[in-house]
């Protein structure tokens, strides 16, 4: 790292530092929940008794060390950068003087999620502070289907994947009842660090309805569901004994009535 920055002080504890005299390095928050495939702001300010003036600045990986933003007036903006985040990250600019030295990610993934360090210099004095960013990921519109078993009953699987973290599954009829403690749900490893879900309803008695599943990511309050409409069919045996009753019954009324005559 830059010679300015690596002899900052000690690692910041919480989301703020304040180094000797009037200098700090205030973030909003100390943890940032951001959604996968959106854009996010990791937001901090730099305060120096006044306006920030000139400045040179690091926003640093902890866990991977690379470095995701690296700016110095010197070097008129941008220096040394991971390529996994060019074009994807970047400061603002012109806010910069006031003491803006906020981060934008563009179209954050899973792995970008971990403690996101910034250190700041401006002239004799620094300070730094640290963020942890963490990317949640909603998952694929559930699907329903009932596969056949050997024993002819019937079961209804509900299935989604790209999730992350896991998500709470339940299951309701179409009366709102909730049928959550009749389904089992496994996880399973999918692409990129993300979850696959599995969710089975097994019910001794089938009512027709709507059956819905609901996969739900509670921080982000924010979740897919999916209905399965259950239609029961009269088995073809029922309905040829049924007629076969009814004709038997016709045949018997005929042949009373004949032997009055």
């Amino acid at each position: 790292m830059n010679y300015l920055l690596h002899s900052l002080v000690v690692i910041l504890t919480a989301a703020e530092m304040t180094t000797a005299g009037r200098v700090k390095v205030k973030c909003k928050e100390e943890q940032v929940t951001a959604k996968a495939g959106e854009d996010d702001i990791i937001q901090c300010r730099f305060y120096s008794g006044g306006k920030a003036g000139s400045v040179a600045f690091v926003w640093k990986r902890a866990d991977t060390k690379g470095i995701v933003y690296n700016y110095t007036t010197s070097q008129s903006g941008l220096g040394e950068q991971d390529p996994s985040y060019r074009d994807r990250a970047e400061v603002f600019d012109s806010e910069i003087p006031e003491g803006n030295v906020s981060l934008r990610l563009r179209n954050v993934t899973l792995s970008d999620s971990g403690i996101y360090r910034l250190y700041v210099a401006s002239r004799s004095q620094n300070s730094e502070a640290q963020v942890f960013l963490s990317i949640r990921a909603l998952g694929t519109q559930p699907v329903i289907h009932s596969p056949a078993d050997d024993l002819g009953l019937l079961v209804l699987v509900c299935e989604s994947s790209g999730w992350y973290p896991a998500p709470s599954v339940t299951w309701e009829n179409g009366l709102g009842e909730n049928l959550t403690r009749y389904s089992h749900t496994d996880q399973t490893n999918c692409t990129g660090g993300s979850v696959c879900v599995k969710s089975t309803l097994e019910l001794e008695k089938w009512p027709t309805g709507n059956y819905t599943c609901t996969m739900w990511d509670k921080q982000l309050d924010e979740g897919l569901s999916s209905t399965f409409v259950l239609i029961h069919r009269v088995p073809l045996g029922t309905v040829i004994g049924a007629t076969g009753a009814s004709v038997c019954a016709f045949v018997l009324i005929v042949a009373v009535c004949w032997s009055w005559w």
